[in-house]
């Protein structure tokens, strides 16, 4: 049965369906709603500061004003428990003309007392007590459209044979595949929500796990060349460092060396705090690779901290006379083609380079080791493109973004993890400080003295251009404040809008002697060292995660000079209080993770193929532990069933969390 033998569905709605990746019947099925608006009507909770639904008389016709420039509303009176509540309701002209006196309506909103208004969402004529809304977040197609060509293909198709196993369904009472299709798209209750939820949620989590078992199974039936490394040429590498090297770093180095040796590819995430010394950890990898006889491959995110390693790569490694070269975007075509041709005839035996990297003209005689740093800057299919370039290769990934244990074991769970806690003995803390917005004139004088004593700053701002439905300062109107009430400023702009030579030029300039305050969005996350800088800046640092904040402040505090780091906020002031109080970044991104959930950890960039939409590793950690269980067993099952084709089962294992993904 193909979609134009669905009831309801003519040419337009049939293209729509196809723009929408909806082929076929199955897939108009199984196109699950995005989201799910509650709407219970509940008068005593009017003035609760909460989104509540409330029914009342209109108790006046309504008025058409003007409430800033280009936005329009309309303000009307309603009597709810014989109590009379204005309201206003933005960019709804048109409803002037529906709203009479004497009107019986029910309004969604949220009541705010500073203003004594009751802000309208949402107006409904039809009584109710309970609605439910579905929102399928289609372009071109509304809401209850879907939902009639739906029941229709579902009463045309009749019913689904499961894809979860039976016993499972049984064992946790979850709603079988035809009655989540139903809960799904027609909930009656909230109960059909929950059910729905909690089946969901669970089958998310099962096909990860399942995922995580054949990515590990995968791993283990890999076998590479050997790996022949004696304790003397780990030694040698030590005996050239500058300094000594922590517990932790050693404790890495080990390990590094042993999957190196191991007969099974590499697959090891280093995680460690803001400068923990990560890179000597990537630099051992490379060298131990070539020493082994092959070459090595590093991958970073930005063309600037591609130089910066690149100069310190040659200067530490230079005892042993490696041949070490660079490849970014901004290379010469004729210096290029000479890098390539050195590479492919086994002339280079360490590479570092940006994105330019993963083209496929970058080809290697005899790689060993791809190491990517930052690694949660590249998408998996950038990641896989490099990684994919030689047969049993060994991979280390870096990230400065530290993770909590439980989540790093969901998150990553196809990865062995190494974290580096202990810092370096020569390390100064940055002192942090939140401050008000009112305390910024008198913090350019402090910044000031900074700068007369040849230090340089870092202003970090939310937003590049300003935006209405922000509250938050913009690059321009920052660089006009700082510009007016700082004396010995020298001041650069950079900025993800801007192109990769303008970034580069400001940056550079900032790490000369050209500027000595840099304004920037969070593109400095990630960035060139500068010893000068002694300052970090945050404006609206209500924006940002915590452990975002602490990859700001970790640009500052690289010399033997005190550095400081000023968070300007009016709101959110406890949660911000946290970075005054620890500099663990491990501590704080579990803080963060409690106050915000999980974020990022879960996009596509750092896990590359989860897609969890319903479920969350922390509210939902027990459904979880179940879940993974049972995928631990079902793998086995699955594996001895399909022994000779495990590769299909990892596809059908993506295949599932491609649907929840894209559902």
């Amino acid at each position: 049965m193909s979609l134009e033998d669905i009831k309801g569905i003519g040419v337009k709605t049939l293209q729509y369906l196809k723009e929408a990746n909806i082929n076929n019947v199955t897939d108009l099925i199984f196109c699950f709603p995005k989201s799910y608006d509650f709407y219970e009507v509940e008068n005593s909770l009017v003035f609760s500061g909460q989104q509540v639904c409330i029914e009342g008389i209109l108790d006046s016709k309504p008025v058409f004003i003007k409430y800033k420039k280009n936005v329009s509303a309309i303000i009307f009176y309603i009597i709810v428990s014989n109590i009379k509540i204005k309201c206003i309701y933005f960019s709804c002209d048109y409803l002037r003309y529906k709203l009479f006196k004497g009107m019986e309506i029910i309004v969604s909103g949220k009541f705010k007392k500073e203003n004594k208004e009751f802000f309208v969402q949402d107006i409904f004529f039809d009584k109710f007590s309970l609605k439910i809304e579905v929102d399928y977040k289609l372009k071109n197609i509304n809401n209850s459209t879907m939902q009639k060509i739906i029941a229709n293909a579902v009463e045309a198709m009749g019913r689904f044979d499961d894809y979860l196993p039976v016993e499972l369904i049984t064992k946790y009472r979850l709603l079988e595949i035809n009655q989540l299709i139903s809960a799904s798209h027609f909930p009656k209750s909230k109960n059909d929500y929950i059910q729905m939820l909690r089946r969901r949620k669970y089958e998310e989590f099962f096909w990860y796990g399942i995922s995580i078992e054949l990515l590990k199974n995968l791993r283990q039936s890999s076998i590479k060349a050997p790996r022949v490394i004696s304790d003397k040429v780990k030694d040698d590498f030590i005996d050239i460092l500058p300094f000594s090297l922590t517990v932790d770093q050693q404790k890495t180095i080990d390990v590094v060396m042993k999957d190196i040796m191991s007969p099974h590819p590499m697959n090891r995430l280093v995680q460690g705090d803001v400068g923990c010394g990560k890179s000597v950890i990537c630099y051992f990898a490379a060298y131990l690779s070539v020493k082994c006889g092959y070459q090595a491959c590093i991958m970073v995110p930005t063309e600037i901290l591609c130089k910066q390693q690149f100069e310190n790569l040659k200067r530490l490694l230079k005892p042993f006379n490696f041949k070490i070269e660079m490849l970014t975007s901004s290379i010469k075509n004729k210096e290029k083609e000479d890098i390539l041709y050195r590479l492919v005839n086994n002339r280079v035996d360490i590479i570092i380079g940006t994105h330019a990297l993963i083209e496929e003209n970058v080809l290697f005689n005899n790689l060993g080791i791809v190491i990517i740093d930052e690694q949660h800057r590249f998408g998996v299919e950038q990641r896989s493109k490099l990684v994919s370039k030689f047969k049993g290769v060994d991979c280390l990934y870096l990230t400065a973004t530290p993770i909590p244990r439980t989540l790093g074991l969901t998150s990553f769970g196809d990865l062995d993890i190494s974290s580096i806690h202990t810092m370096p003995n020569d390390r100064i803390l940055v002192e942090t400080k939140v401050l008000k917005f009112s305390f910024l004139p008198q913090l350019c004088k402090i910044i000031d003295n900074h700068l007369m004593n040849m230090e340089k700053v870092y202003i970090v701002v939310p937003l590049v251009y300003e935006n209405p439905d922000f509250n938050a300062v913009d690059i321009n109107r920052c660089y006009e404040y700082f510009s007016s009430h700082l004396q010995n400023a020298k001041i650069s702009i950079v900025h993800g809008k801007m192109k990769p030579n303008e970034k580069n030029e400001a940056m550079l300039g900032f790490k000369g002697s050209k500027y000595n305050v840099l304004i920037s969005t969070t593109v400095i996350e990630v960035g060139v060292d500068v010893s000068e800088a002694t300052v970090m800046v945050i404006l609206n640092a209500e924006r940002y995660g915590l452990a975002q904040i602490h990859q700001l402040r970790g640009r500052v505090g690289r010399s033997n000079k005190k550095s400081y780091c000023y968070l300007i906020s009016d709101s959110d002031i406890e949660r911000l209080t946290i970075l005054e109080q620890t500099h663990d970044g491990f501590e704080i991104s579990l803080k963060d993770f409690n106050l915000r959930g999980p974020g990022d950890f879960f996009g596509n960039e750092q896990s590359g193929f989860l897609g969890l939409n319903y479920a969350n590793f922390q509210d939902d950690f027990k459904i979880w532990q179940c879940a993974k269980s049972d995928s631990e067993i079902y793998c086995q099952k699955f594996l001895k069933e399909n022994s000779k084709n495990p590769k299909f089962l990892k596809l059908l294992a993506l295949n599932k969390l491609q649907k929840n993904k894209s559902n």
